[in-house]
This record gives C-alpha cells, structure tokens and sequence, in this order.
C-alpha cells in the first residue's frame, strides 16, 4: 500500500538524519577535547557528554534542561575552540535531530537554546575579538548563513515530519472506519488488482484472500462484463451464494477515485430485498387464502387479453353458504371455510389457469386459451371438488358454490368480462345455487332489469309506495279478532299492486330487507296504537327477516320504534320462519327481544327446520301451524293427526297454536274442537288496507256456526 512505502521512506530519513546528529555531537566533542583551549573546556566537554548520553540513555526524552545544556554548549565552545566549523555541525545535529521527533512542544521551541547560544557566542567572539583573528564581512556571512540555511531547512523537514504525521493519523483514522464499515470496500487498480479492502468485502463478496476479487457471475471481477465494476453504472444488485451453505443479495456501487483506481463498494440489501418481496407479495396475494389477489389478478387478467385472435375464459365463484358458516360458527370458523375452499379451487385449476380472491367470499379463475366449453369443464370440476365432503366443524359439510363463465375472443376489456362473468354467477345463484352458468346477452338485459327493480325498490321504501294490508288472526273460541299479521304490498307506479312474492326475495338479495323491514315495524306499530285510541284491542304480527335480526342494529331500531310510537311491547309480535334456527346472531337478538315482552311467533311451523330441541331451547310464545297442513283437514288421517299433535307439542310449551290458511268453516269447527286458539285466513276475512279492515271480519263464519 502507498502509506506503508512512505512510513519506510520516513523512517530512513529518521536513520540518516539521526546519524548526522551523531557525527555532528561527536565532532564537537572531538573538537572541545582536542582543541579547546583554556580551563573552560572541561566542563564543555563534560556538559557535551552528558547530553550525547541523553541520546543513547533516553532517545525520545527532550527535557528543557537538555535544550539548555545544548545552549549552553553552543556558546561556551565558540569561546574555547578556534573557529565556529564544529559549533555549526552540533547546531545543525541537534536541530535536525529534534525537528524529525516532531510535535508542538519540541520543535521549533526547544531548539531556540542552541540557536541563541549559537548567536550569543558568534556575538561574544566578535565583540571581544576572542579568536584573534580581524572579523569582516566575509567571516560574519560565513558564520550566519548556515544558520539561516539551518533553520529553513529544519523548518521545512519538520512540517514534512507534521504533516506526514498528520497523514498517517488521517490514514489510521481511515483505516478503522473502512475496517469497521458494514459496507464492503475494494480498492482495484487499472489492472484489478486489490490495493486496499476490508474484512466486510471479503465477507459480502465470499471472497478468499489472497487472489484476485470474485464476481458474482462467475468471473473475475475485473472481466466482469455485466456492470460490477463499470464506473458511472447504476448499482448492481446479485445474489450470492456463500460456501457456508447461505446467500445473500449484495448491490455493487463503482465509483472512480483515481484515472488508474476505482472504488467497489458492496452493501447488503437481504433485509431490504426481502422486505420487497414480503410487500409484493402481499400485494400480489391473498393473506389469507394465498391465491392470487384481486388487484393483480386484474392485471393478470389485462395482460391476457388478446388484441386480435384466440380466447381467455375467467370464472367468478361465489359461495353459496359462507354467510351461514361466518355467523352460526364464527369468524374462524370462516376462514377456515375459506381456506379449505381456496385449497380446492387451487388443485383443481391446473397449471395453466390462475386463481384468485377478490372479494370477501368470491374467487375467480383465469383461464388463458381456454374455450368455452374448456371453461365449463373446468367450471364443473371445481364444483366437484368443493362438493366433496368434509367435517371441518364436528359434521359433515358439502361447501356449495354459483359459478359464472365469461369467454373473450378478443377486443373485451377487463371490467367487461369481469362484469360478463359475474352477471352468470348472479343468474346461477338466482337459479338456486350450486351450479354454473355461461355468459348470454340476454343475461345482461336481465341484470339491468334487476338492477332497475333494485333502484326503484329503493325509491319505494322512501318515497312511501310501501302499502300494509292487514289479515286478522280470530280467537276459535270466541270468534274475537285479537290480532292483524301486517303483509307488505309494493304500489309499484307502472306495474300496479305487487305482493311480496315479487319482491321480498330481491330486498334480500339486496339488503334492501333492512331498511323495508324498518319501514313495515314502524307503519304497523302506528297502525296498533291507532286501532288502540279507536278502542279496538287489536295486536299486530309483523314477520321480520333472518338477515333483519342478525343486523347490529335492530334491536335499537325496535326500541326507538316502540318509544316512538308508545305501543307496548305486549302489543307487537315479531313473526319468523324456522331459517332463523341457522343463524345464531338472530336468534340471540330474538331471546333478547322476548325478554323486552314482545312476543315471539314462529311460522311455518313443520315446513322447515323442524326440531323439537330448537322448540325447547328457545321457547316462542305462538307456533303457527303451515296451510298445506291445514289445508287437508278432514281429507287425510295422518295430516289430521299431525295437526293434532302440533297443537299438543304447544300446549306442552305453554305456547299458542294459530292455524293458517282457515278457508272452510269445517276447518275452523276441527281446529277449535281439536284444542287450536287462533286462527287466521279467508273464512275471516282477507287482507286489506286498515281503512277497509273490519273490526269483526268473522261475523259471517259466526253466523254459520249459529
């Protein structure tokens, strides 16, 4: 290395100069022995031995008393020797000698002693005329000039020695820096080879000192052809294999230091490369499923359009029962319904399709050169493969699925086909579920008609089109009316009176069931309490919707309907279906609205989910009996003593028994006589608008029971 040849330079000055002080201090010695003259010459001589000793005995000692013997010497041997020669030569020796020791307190301070002693005897010779001999100016320019040659020259040898000092601490100071650095430096000359370098480099770079500095791409790094020691390049960032079995990713910065040198810096970016990779890939996947996510499968998607000939097949799969796993088993529960559906979609898929999430329980597929009948074989294998049993929560489990196919043969663009496919996934989950369905235009034409039903049904529940018809529900044993089921019907500007079959099941499609059932709660409870001022005891039922229950907010919104209105709650009943067995959140909400004294019905009953443990477990204050049971009274035995039974079960409950659908008297006259309460139906009257809703509608079943 460069520094180094100067510090063996440095030190064969410090030899060459020290040696002349030698001769310089030996020959004044010689000189005060051999010459001196007079008895002052002893203790010269003595005092020059002393301090020659000093420099063999302590040789980087330069006390004060030392500079002082020198001073002491220069003047006392220009008065005892015959001519100034060997004054000049220790002068020049001592002087020298402590100009290479550098530092601020030796040099040039201790070194003004001799000098002055050197002045003051020059002086004293020529005032006292003590050589006689005649001094003119010839002897003065002969005795002084070598002292300002003397004090230039070592002047300029101790700012050498300063600064070269001063390098070799910056060069020190250097090295540590370099040497503690967590960046890898090599030094390479014009031909490659390493000046200079750290242990990191040899770390980073898996480098075996000595011999010439590797590449990651398998040269050397000085033919390296691929930028890792091109000056003026961006960085370039490698993978490097290390022999302990590891790797690592290193980015090589060259920069020009010298026309014949350039300085490779490698630093390692692992923690920052790796960091990336997480970030892409969260980008580019689904945390929780591992597929594909949907803002990359989009651009998936958008690359694999064609512009011109052959066909891109996507399909969108919703699942069918997510919602119902999500509430009645909870949000792992959920997941884990995702996940073991993602796992299926992914071996079912192939190498050459790709799958995704892109919604909360849909995934898609993209299928590149795949026709349209590829797409529906794949569509049907991935149906199969969710189907296939499984017992993730303690019973067996068919995960179910609506699948929509959208192919493009050129021209589409990525919203249109997705748009397309998710327009087939609607039709089939409209269609029941668990199937698939290719895209058709007309399909489109229906999607937009749905969607116009959706935005004028909204309008609807706003703008007042909402119209309840009440039916009254009769006590068999007194022919009392005690009670009106309110049922919604849609004046719909256009198409006229709808009833709920036209539109219910779009509200809850929609989510639109929440607000509408909001609507119907607050207009019947106002009808009660009217009816109330009117001195009718008349209860109103109003059905409430599973997905109405299992909102966080319904509970509020019925206390704020009742607060608002003033009806008691023994005034209302909230009538549901046995669906609403399957979503724990609701039936939660419902045993907390029984507890408030609203009552409880449960429709339908036997037409559903039918469990006598649900019935004990979560007791309901009425069970209405299904008509296609009442309906074949009197017809079929076994219906007959079904019924029976059904009214026993209540009675067991301490519930009430209402049967629906009562059309004959001979129903009625059964149903009373069998034990039933209540009874509701056309014999008593059908439903209609409150301003045409008779208080005794059952008048005429009286009379023929009279």
């Amino acid at each position: 290395m460069t520094t180094a040849h100067g510090k063996v330079e440095l030190r064969g000055v410090r030899r060459l100069t020290s040696a002349f002080a030698w001769m310089g201090g030996l020959a004044v010695l010689a000189a005060l022995v051999g010459s001196g003259q007079g008895p002052l010459h002893y203790p010269v001589s003595a005092l020059a031995v002393v301090v020659l000793a000093t420099w063999v005995v302590w040789p980087d000692s330069d006390s004060w008393w030392i500079a002082a013997a020198e001073g002491v010497i220069a003047v006392s041997a220009f008065v005892v020797l015959p001519g100034p020669q060997p004054v000049i030569g220790f002068l020049f020796g001592v002087t020298v000698r402590r100009s290479m020791r550098g530092g601020t307190a030796r040099f040039p301070v201790k070194a003004t002693p001799a000098l002055v002693g050197y002045l003051a005897g020059f002086g004293a010779a020529f005032a006292f005329d003590l050589h006689g001999k005649p001094v003119g100016i010839d002897s003065i320019v002969g005795s002084t000039m070598p002292l300002v040659g003397l004090v230039i020259g070592s002047m300029a040898l101790y700012l050498t020695v300063r600064a070269s000092q001063i390098a070799d601490a910056a060069h020190r100071t250097l090295a540590a820096v370099v040497h503690a650095s967590p960046v890898g430096l090599v030094l390479l000359d014009d031909e490659g080879v390493p000046r200079m370098h750290n242990e990191r480099a040899s770390t980073l770079l898996d480098w075996d000192e000595p011999g010439p500095v590797p590449c990651p791409h398998g040269y050397d790094i000085t033919r390296c052809v691929q930028g890792c020691r091109t000056a003026g390049q961006e960085p370039v960032e490698v993978r490097i294999d290390h022999t302990d079995g590891t790797s690592s990713v290193v980015a090589l910065h060259q920069t020009p230091v010298e026309p014949d040198e350039t300085l490779v810096a490698a630093v390692d970016v692992s923690s920052r490369t790796l960091r990336e990779d997480v970030l892409r890939t969260r980008s580019e996947r689904d945390e929780l499923t591992g597929l594909a996510g949907r803002a990359h499968f989009l651009h998936l998607v958008e690359r694999a359009l064609p512009d011109g000939g052959g066909s891109v097949g996507l399909l969108v799969i919703d699942l069918d029962q997510f919602k119902e796993i999500n509430d009645t088993e909870g949000h792992e529960a959920g997941d884990l319904y995702l996940m073991t559906a993602a796992d299926r979609i992914r071996a079912s898929v192939g190498p050459r399709a790709t799958a995704a999430r892109i919604g909360g329980d849909e995934f898609a597929v993209l299928a590149p050169a795949h026709t349209a009948d590829d797409c529906l074989a794949l569509a049907q294998r991935l149906l199969d493969a969710l189907a296939e049993p499984s017992s993730p929560f303690g019973y067996e489990l068919v995960i179910r699925a609506s699948v929509g196919v959208a192919v493009s043969t050129g021209g589409a663009a990525t919203a249109d086909l997705l748009r397309d496919a998710d327009t087939a996934m609607y039709v089939a989950k409209r269609e029941g579920g668990a199937r698939f369905r290719l895209f058709q235009p007309e399909m489109g034409e229906q999607v937009l008609a749905r969607q116009r039903d959706k935005t004028d049904l909204r309008a609807a529940i706003d703008d007042g089109q909402l119209v309840l018809h009440y039916q009254p529900i009769v006590d068999l044993a007194t022919s009392r009316v005690t009670g009106a089921e309110a049922l919604v019907r849609w004046q719909r500007p256009g198409h006229g009176l709808l009833g709920p079959m036209d539109f219910i099941g779009l509200a809850e499609e929609t989510g639109l069931i929440v607000p509408l059932g909001g609507r119907v709660l607050a207009d019947a409870c106002e009808q009660a309490v009217r009816w109330q001022e009117q001195g009718r005891t008349v209860g109103v039922t109003v059905n409430v919707s599973t997905r109405q229950l299992s909102t966080s907010g319904f509970l509020d919104t019925l206390d704020h309907v009742l607060d608002n209105t003033g009806l008691r709650p023994s005034g209302l009943t909230i009538e549901v279906t046995e669906s609403v067995w399957a979503d724990e959140v609701a039936m939660q909400a419902l045993m907390q609205i029984r507890e408030t004294g609203v009552r409880v019905a449960l429709d339908d009953f036997g037409t559903g989910y039918s469990s006598l443990s649900y019935l004990q477990r979560y007791p309901f204050d009425i069970v209405k009996i299904d008509k296609s049971f009442t309906a074949e009274l009197g017809e079929s035995g076994r219906t007959a003593g079904v019924v029976r039974c059904i009214i026993d079960l209540t009675e067991v409950l301490g519930a009430n028994a209402v049967a629906e659908g009562i059309e004959t008297p001979a129903q009625a006259d059964w149903l009373r006589r069998a034990g039933c309460g209540f009874a509701q139906g056309y014999l008593f009257g059908k439903p209609d608008v409150a301003e045409n809703w008779d208080e005794q509608p059952s008048v005429v079943w009286a009379a023929k029971r009279g």
